[in-house]
């Protein structure tokens, strides 16, 4: 977070004025009494050791080659016993450290890559291990654990060691800080509509017609042997996706879903909605495909190991991840000592390992436009992570042609642009907010895009036409903690310097989005229903399953995409279709820049799916 935002938000918009608290950051006071008590020493703790690759080098050179056609190891992925090997931490170090927390009765679980390791045992033995001590923290009504001092590891192990995790946790008042939330929570039911009716209008196939899915069906590609894994947070009805599936007309094999709870987690109930829609949307473009879902704590631990576990055991050809938080967060938790520093490092390491053995992965950009942290009270400008990762496909936002009424006004959206709510602000301006994550989701709605604060630009975007330089158009301004909306937009263009976001888009909005059918939390008996969803997170099981298709047609995997569909941009057959207006086109800052083939509301564009498998597959 660039600078704290700590006190009351207040939100003017118009010639109102609310006063509004952002449920996630709390006051820190110098005078809030602060209570600190001992951790049980029974109590049982899981934490990640993250291992160092053999050569860093050699790994970033491997990844790049596998997709380079005119390298001698295109295409020619590893296994993961292959990484382990290559790359990985050398299993006798491996070996050796495993042996020295077995001394103080830890258990231990190595994931295959020799990247991770989850460590888990008493708090007594954790604090002897790793020399530290844990406590307790009460404050401001937040109660979190954390360690005194940074772990001790014994010389002889250091070397090979990147990062130590999970010895530090953090809950706020409404939600835990380092929780993992769903890039979209966009839903509303389809009232008063039949299921033949949310079938024509809310189909996936608007997305595989759109974009030209369709055709990869006339050559034979539904999915068959290949399996698409789902990094989720929350559990799910497996009936709600068949009874989805059967809706909509398409035909499944009644045993294609499979669930991995990662560190025997049970799961929460909180985000089902999330996991419901990547499962049904992925498996309907992909209908003959395997789906896989990993389950795991909605933390940074969780995240970490699903992510080993899905690379480790590589029975997933794609991942797809539509659960992230934002840098600004990102950087709050990592100055409060809640999050390890070398985190984004951690992170893509193991989107590298994935690089490596052919896996494709794409995550969603997020849902409040160029402002990804304004739901934890940040007004800066912020990108979402996984998605900022360079060795991830990046999957932003866009909105549909479809006629408003707006103030009993027409507006009329002609073509497809960037997902954002701008053009209705004259509606919104007359509704009252149930709070303030009401208001967010109303005024800052838009896919996510723009500039990583922690990773610099990749090889495939350097140079490439319209990176590193915006065009953007300033509704909002924000001082002292009070964001206003400003009377006159201010037109702004500049260059900045980090990882581009988004690489790819495609429809979002819910207002032209998708149906989900879902049953209410725990019950599976209870009668669902039927809901139309929207957000980047349903573009990025949709683009998972896209590209098995297209992997249907090769002998293997597709791997990296990034390297791969820049290059493919820059040609004069792109598959790609540029969304470069200067105006009405805008993820509520960052709008399309003439002329040139990239720009951060929309990425390289939207996808010509057929055009693309052959380009893919030449």
């Amino acid at each position: 977070m660039r600078k704290k935002i700590l006190k009351k938000l207040i939100l003017i918009v118009a010639t109102s004025t609310v006063a509004i608290t952002a449920g996630v950051i709390e006051s820190s006071s110098a005078s809030a009494k602060t209570k600190t008590t001992a951790v049980s020493a029974s109590k049982q703790q899981l934490i990640d050791v993250v291992l160092k690759p053999r050569s860093q080098k050699k790994l970033d050179q491997f990844v790049y080659q596998s997709v380079d056609p005119t390298a001698k190891n295109y295409r020619k992925f590893v296994t993961s016993g292959q990484f382990a090997d290559k790359f990985g931490q050398p299993t006798k170090n491996v070996q050796k450290f495993r042996h020295y927390l077995n001394r103080y009765h830890l258990k231990t679980v190595v994931y295959r890559g020799n990247l991770v390791m989850a460590v888990k045992g008493s708090t007594k033995n954790i604090q002897k291990a790793f020399k530290v001590k844990l406590v307790n923290v009460s404050k401001n009504k937040t109660t979190y654990q954390k360690t005194t001092k940074k772990p001790t590891i014994p010389k002889s192990f250091a070397k090979s060691i990147l990062a130590v995790m999970g010895l530090s946790t953090y809950t706020t008042v409404s939600k835990s800080s380092l929780t993992y939330k769903p890039a979209s929570l966009y839903t509303r039911a389809a009232v008063g509509l039949s299921q033949t009716e949310v079938a024509k209008r809310y189909s996936p196939a608007k997305f595989i017609g759109h974009y030209g899915v369709s055709k990869l069906y006339d050559n034979g590609s539904t999915g068959r042997s290949k399996t698409i894994g789902i990094i989720s947070f929350a559990n799910y009805h497996p009936s709600d996706a068949y009874r989805f599936w059967n809706g909509m007309g398409i035909d499944v094999k009644s045993n294609r879903l499979s669930t991995y709870r990662t560190n025997g987690y049970r799961g929460t109930w909180d985000g089902y909605n999330e996991t419901t829609t990547d499962i049904e949307q992925a498996g309907a473009v992909a209908p003959d495909s395997n789906i896989r879902a990993y389950i795991g704590k909605p933390n940074i631990t969780g995240m970490v190991n699903s992510l080993a576990a899905a690379t480790g055991q590589n029975t997933v050809d794609v991942l797809s991840l539509s659960w992230g938080q934002s840098e600004a967060q990102l950087a709050y938790e990592i100055k409060q000592g809640v999050t390890p520093a070398k985190y984004n490092q951690i992170m893509n390491l193991l989107f590298e390992q994935a690089a490596a053995q052919g896996i494709s992965v794409f995550a969603a950009s997020g849902d409040n436009g160029a402002y990804d942290g304004i739901s934890g009270g940040s007004t800066a400008l912020s990108v979402d992570t996984p998605a900022n990762s360079p060795f991830v496909t990046a999957v932003g936002g866009t909105t549909l042609p479809r006629t408003y009424n707006v103030n009993k006004q027409t507006v009329q959206i002609n073509k497809e642009r960037a997902w954002a709510s701008e053009f209705l602000y004259p509606q919104y301006k007359n509704q009252q907010f149930n709070g303030f994550e009401d208001w967010v989701q109303t005024f800052f709605a838009g896919g996510g895009g723009g500039f990583s604060r922690y990773n610099a630009v990749p090889k495939y975007q350097s140079g490439f036409s319209g990176v590193g330089t915006y065009d953007a158009t300033r509704l909002w301004s924000f001082k002292n903690g009070k964001a206003k909306l400003l009377d006159k937009p201010v037109a702004v263009s500049g260059k900045a310097k980090g990882r581009n976001v988004p690489d790819l888009s495609a429809n979002a909005d819910p207002n032209t989005g998708y149906a989900i059918f879902i049953t209410p939390k725990k019950d599976s008996s209870a009668t669902g229903e039927w809901e139309v969803s929207g957000g980047t997170s349903v573009v990025a099981p949709q683009m998972a399953a896209a590209s098995i298709l297209m992997s249907n047609n090769t002998s293997g995997r597709l791997g990296f995409w990034n390297p791969q569909i820049y290059r493919f941009a820059a040609q004069t057959n792109s598959p790609f279709t540029v969304l470069d207006s200067r105006t009405n086109n805008t993820n509520l800052y960052y709008t399309g820049q003439p002329g040139k083939l990239y720009n951060q509301a929309t990425g390289l564009g939207t996808v010509d799916f057929n055009k693309l498998d052959k380009l893919f597959n030449s």
